[in-house]
């Protein structure tokens, strides 16, 4: 978008050239919302049009939304000098280098969904690890048998292994956490 009196990116902002700094980001962020692509894709076309627009927007916001940037355009385009032709592809001038493009190497080959061992090893003890499903099993165990029997104390036990167990299956990550924070070297 390239006008004669080089206004284009206060046109693409949709904001006067006396505007301040707060309504520049205000009128940035209203056309932001309403061009951006993630609500514009029912067709192909329409989404590339949204594209497009917020290419411009995002292009004006990178000289505008900055202070000193949008200084130098203002005393290039009051001065007369002629600016750069900017296209919507690109987030700037034509001598300008894009400043941000996204970074995709490809589908990513050592990676698989189905791996869910954890990234780092458990310092976790092998007894804690083992203690709240051991105790789950007796305590189920003794409170079952203790209640066919009619032996209260073999019931009463059950349930107090069971309580255990649930503290120790509390207790695991605490103490994992504990564990890792010991271990990890503070900068």
């Amino acid at each position: 978008m390239v006008t004669k009196d080089g206004a284009a990116h206060y046109r693409v902002l949709a904001v006067d050239p006396s505007a301040s700094m707060a309504e520049i980001r205000r009128s940035y962020l209203r056309l932001a919302r309403d061009s951006h692509p993630d609500f514009h894709n029912a067709s192909e076309r329409e989404r590339h049009t949204a594209e497009e627009r917020m290419r411009l927007i995002n292009a004006a916001w990178a000289v505008l939304g900055d202070v000193d940037a949008r200084s130098k355009y203002d005393r290039d385009r009051l001065a007369g000098t002629p600016r750069p032709t900017f296209h919507a592809h690109t987030h700037g001038s034509v001598d300008e280098p894009d400043p941000w493009r996204p970074f995709d190497d490809g589908p990513d080959l050592g990676f698989n969904e189905r791996d869910d061992r954890p990234i780092t090893s458990s310092q976790l003890p092998s007894w804690l690890k083992t203690l709240p499903a051991l105790g789950v099993l007796f305590g189920l165990a003794s409170l079952i048998l203790g209640s066919l029997v009619g032996v209260d104390v073999l019931a009463k036990a059950g349930m107090l292994m069971l309580l255990l167990s649930a503290t120790a299956f509390l207790a695991a990550p605490l103490v994992a956490l504990s564990l890792s924070s010991r271990g990890d070297p503070r900068p």
